[in-house]
């Protein structure tokens, strides 16, 4: 292993592309959007299983994450401008050690990219914070002010009618399987079958949401020529699945930053903290020595964890950098410390425990509703 800051050149071309939220921000963006008015959270947070539900249908020309396209008739009808949104995303804050990872990175002259779900008003807010250039963000397009009068009183009606079923679901009691297959039912006439005849569909025609194989096409896109072995990807939810399978499988690096269920069988390292710096150990092994050599070190900090945080100065120097090593020493949070894991190879029974400990440090990261979204 060869951590050493500055003194690993490499001339080759290495791409480090991040999703947003998650990795570099705890915001969920647009369901804090959400928030402004009456019955927005729960109504989102129907609309995200929904999504999840028709994401692993494997439904044709649906992608993870199009939750933000199936959202914009709620928006409308209850006000919501571009400008709502930028101001919830002045709210957002950065994942702790976001900025510092980044600053490391571009000193090193890797190619950092975000690849992201969210709309531009918060994406380009986000990475401008992070010093990342905008035309290296590839986010969702999304011209809201455009379509508010686009609307007739009968697409308002069918919408506020919807929205009306989705609430009731939300306060009634009952089978909880019976009710989600009944409001999957409801929804899928919705979305599937009354709205391509409403003029709602000329703006969902207008927004293409990036997620799912969008993402991977974003990232080859943003890759170029150089190969995906050079790349490493890093994603949480189940937008991101997609594109850490795609990098994995090609010989790249793929790792779940506080991963769900949906993001962590498709990466081949685990990385759970409270604070994302620790992650560029593992991607300076990875340009360094390929993905054996970050494996190595991720194997090494899997076993040893427990140690570290005893007494931080039983950690080798070769598997640290120094700027860790006095973050680490001066800082008596055991949650700083990054739980790694080769994701390769484990049991059943062994991810189901990786999954549970990125469950716990992604409540504490992001919030226990927003961490429960997929």
């Amino acid at each position: 292993m060869t951590l050493k800051r500055h003194q690993v050149r490499v001339s080759r071309t290495f791409t480090a592309a991040f999703d947003l939220e998650g990795p570099l921000s705890p915001q969920d963006n647009a369901y804090e959007v959400m928030h402004l008015f009456k019955d927005g959270p729960p109504l989102f947070e129907v609309i995200s299983k929904y999504d999840d539900y028709l994401a692993l249908q494997n439904r044709r020309d649906y992608e993870p994450g199009d939750t933000l396209k199936l959202i914009i008739p709620f928006l409308l009808v209850n006000g919501i401008t571009e400008q709502d949104i930028r101001k919830v995303s002045k709210r957002a804050k950065l994942v702790s050690g976001a900025r510092e990872l980044v600053e490391w990175l571009k000193d090193d002259t890797w190619n950092v990219h975000v690849i992201s779900t969210s709309y531009e008003q918060h994406a380009y807010n986000v990475a401008s914070q992070l010093g990342i250039d905008r035309e290296k963000v590839h986010c969702t397009r999304f011209p809201l002010d455009s379509f508010s009068d686009v609307l007739g009183d009968s697409e308002i009606e069918l919408i506020h009618e919807i929205q009306n079923e989705i609430l009731s679901f939300c306060s009634n009691d009952g089978n909880e399987k019976s009710k989600i297959g009944k409001l999957a039912t409801q929804l899928d006439e919705f979305f599937f079958e009354k709205v391509p005849s409403t003029r709602i569909n000329a703006i969902f025609d207008k927004v293409t949401v990036v997620g799912g194989e969008r993402k991977v096409r974003a990232l080859m896109s943003a890759i170029g020529r150089a190969p995906a072995k050079q790349t490493a990807v890093i994603g949480d939810s189940i937008t991101d699945y997609k594109m850490l399978e795609r990098i994995r499988s090609a010989g790249g690096l793929s790792v779940a930053f506080n991963g769900n269920v949906y993001a962590l069988p498709h990466a081949n390292i685990g990385m759970a903290c409270v604070d994302v710096r620790p992650l560029y150990l593992i991607l300076a092994e990875f340009r360094a020595g390929g993905v054996k050599s970050a494996f190595d070190l991720a194997n090494l900090w899997e076993d040893q964890c427990s140690e570290f945080v005893r007494d931080p100065r039983l950690i080798p120097k070769h598997a640290v950098i120094p700027e860790l090593a006095r973050f680490f020493a001066s800082t008596p949070e055991d949650t700083v410390f990054p739980r790694l894991n080769v994701l390769k190879g484990k049991t059943d029974e062994q991810l189901q425990q990786i999954a549970a400990l990125h469950a716990k440090f992604r409540s504490l990261v992001r919030g226990q509703d927003t961490a429960s979204l997929g």
